[in-house]
């Protein structure tokens, strides 16, 4: 593990922000907003990008003189999937400071661990954590035999976990934040001035529509760059005491959790251990959304506990995890998957009718083929990940069945699988050389 960074240090160190600057330049020139303009100035990031080593130096001489003063965040109201939720704007100068400041408080958080937490982290992601489950599974199943008892796992999150994150000055979340910025400075504590600018731009000034400024003592500014590390950092004493379960999986991403243990007991356990923390930290479990499975191959629900229902599969963080610890994506990215290859040939579809059946199955194939090849940029979105994740092979079956069975409905204008009797698999397949996603997984 890396050692901790003196973060005072590299805040007064130009190439700091520097390096900061040509970070949100390269993220905003993906977006294609590379002269977008900042929000509080008539420059743009292209500008900002140009002239990085003086904004730098700037940036860092007002911190290293005291004279840095974070400015108020515009609030602006978000409408997402019929959700309005608060998002907040920063001023491009506290930005740069935030997203530094995030990028130093990562650092030393991984060497305070961070245990069991997968969001917002180098080399950690939603996938390592359920590759994660999927080995933990298989150890299980290799443990107690293919007919052995189930294992036992409790999915959980909490409620509005951003919108009542206590930031007050009390809060439970400072000091673990001081502890964690604390650890590479060499008296082993920050000094003041620093620690003023983090909390600062940790629970900055809000600025309404109508000019009105306030403060928050719940809830964290989103859209800020300091909030991922919070989200992290404000549970961390219930990760640790879910851990300390001997023999028990944790994994978390932001504030979506999972606990999986072959004893029932310790499950138990790990519930009494987070309803005693939760309430001096400040939050709460989404206790109606709770789901509590008995994995196995029978499905058959816990005999001791009726909470732990039976299934077959796991489905968390956008992934699927099988009883045998296989993996798949969660099925309703893989309906989105499927109607993503259903609505390009729809698409390509009338235009063939003037050709013969044949002809009309041949240009369907040549055009799903164009879709399943990861190296051209026409594929279907989520290919890759798709390929990388699953490796269930019985769904990438059901996935090849379903994208053939369109070819052949929309080749012959028959519903179903009566597309069939005219256009088989094994000509699709055979003559016609439609791509198998099966087969480009095995290629992995």
């Amino acid at each position: 593990m890396a050692d901790p960074i003196d973060i005072e240090r590299l805040l007064v160190d130009p190439k700091t922000y520097e390096d900061t600057i040509l970070r949100i330049f390269s993220k905003k020139r993906q977006r294609g907003l590379t002269f977008g303009q900042l929000s509080d100035s008539d420059l743009t990031y292209f500008d900002a990008a140009t002239n990085r080593r003086s904004l730098a130096r700037a940036i860092a001489h007002s911190v290293a003189s005291d004279q840095y003063q974070a400015l108020p965040v515009d609030l602006w109201i978000l409408d997402s999937n019929g959700k309005r939720r608060a998002a907040h704007m920063p001023a491009f100068t506290d930005h740069v400071v935030g997203s530094a400041l995030f990028q130093l408080i990562s650092h030393n958080a991984c060497c305070f661990g961070l245990p069991g937490v997968y969001s917002y982290l180098p080399g950690t992601t939603n996938v390592g954590a359920m590759r994660v489950l999927a080995e933990f599974v298989r150890a299980h199943r290799a443990r107690v035999g293919p007919k052995g008892p189930p294992l036992y796992i409790l999915q959980s999150d909490f409620e509005h976990y951003g919108d009542n994150l206590p930031v007050g000055p009390d809060a439970a979340l400072w000091p673990i934040l001081r502890e964690v910025v604390s650890l590479g400075s060499p008296t082993g504590a920050v000094s003041t001035r620093v620690w003023n600018l983090i909390t600062a731009l940790t629970r900055p000034v809000v600025r309404d529509g109508d000019g009105a400024q306030f403060s928050r003592l719940r809830g964290v500014a989103m859209g800020t760059p300091l909030v991922p590390i919070l989200a992290n950092l404000a549970v961390v004493p219930m990760d640790k005491a879910i851990l300390d379960i001997d023999g028990v999986f944790y994994a978390r991403y932001n504030d979506d959790f999972l606990i999986a243990h072959s004893d029932l007991s310790a499950l138990h356990e790990a519930d009494t251990r987070i309803d005693a923390l939760l309430g001096e930290l400040g939050v709460k479990r989404k206790l109606g959304k709770e789901i509590r499975t008995a994995l196995s191959p029978t499905g058959r629900p816990s005999t001791d506990d009726p909470a732990y229902l039976g299934r077959g599969r796991v489905d968390s963080l956008g992934l699927s995890v099988g009883y045998d610890g296989s993996m798949a994506v969660a099925p309703h990215r893989l309906r989105r998957f499927v109607g993503r290859v259903a609505a390009r040939i729809d698409g390509v579809a009338p235009a063939l009718r003037p050709l013969s059946l044949r002809d009309r199955a041949h240009q369907l194939v040549m055009a799903t083929n164009v879709m399943l090849d990861v190296t051209n940029p026409f594929a279907v979105p989520g290919l890759s990940s798709l390929l990388d994740t699953t490796t269930d092979r019985n769904t990438l079956k059901d996935l090849d069945f379903r994208i053939a069975r369109k070819i052949a409905q929309s080749a012959t204008g028959r519903p179903g699988v009566r597309g069939f009797r005219l256009v088989p698999p094994a000509m699709l397949r055979g003559e016609l050389g439609l791509v198998s996603l099966v087969k480009l997984r095995n290629l992995r």
